[in-house]
């Protein structure tokens, strides 16, 4: 199956959205980007809409935290390390070996790394 990968034109609340999770240092939920945007007038469902064509072009990344989706500016494969008390998430850097110790298997092909460390922030503590 060929993707064509679809020409999304740039709207206001396109780059609005973009720019919200970009300047979040908490990979924000649709619903924090709906609090922080609600001067704008731009609707839940464009939001919603918006962030998954933003995930879909390659632009940020998303992971799910606490049953909810979260939004990620950082590309590269990083893993995170969370609050356990107040739920901040840092990113954190990791080798660019990590792949090398991805399972050999030849049933599964396309490894992704999902790696999250949990402690309390010097804040919390």
């Amino acid at each position: 199956m060929i993707h064509k990968q679809k020409n999304r034109r740039s709207t206001r609340q396109k780059r609005l959205i973009f720019d919200a999770v970009m300047n979040s240092d908490n990979h924000p939920s649709a619903n924090d980007i709906y609090t922080a945007l609600a001067d704008s007038g731009i609707g839940i469902a464009t939001i919603y809409r918006q962030l998954s064509n933003l995930v879909d072009d390659g632009s940020i990344t998303s992971f799910e935290f606490q049953n909810e989706t979260r939004y990620d500016p950082v590309m590269k494969p990083h893993a995170h390390i969370v609050c356990s008390v107040c739920n901040k998430i840092w990113d954190v850097d990791l080798p660019d070996e990590i792949r090398s110790f991805a399972p050999s298997n030849e049933s599964f092909e396309g490894f992704e790394v999902d790696l999250t460390w949990k402690g309390v922030c010097s804040e919390c503590r």
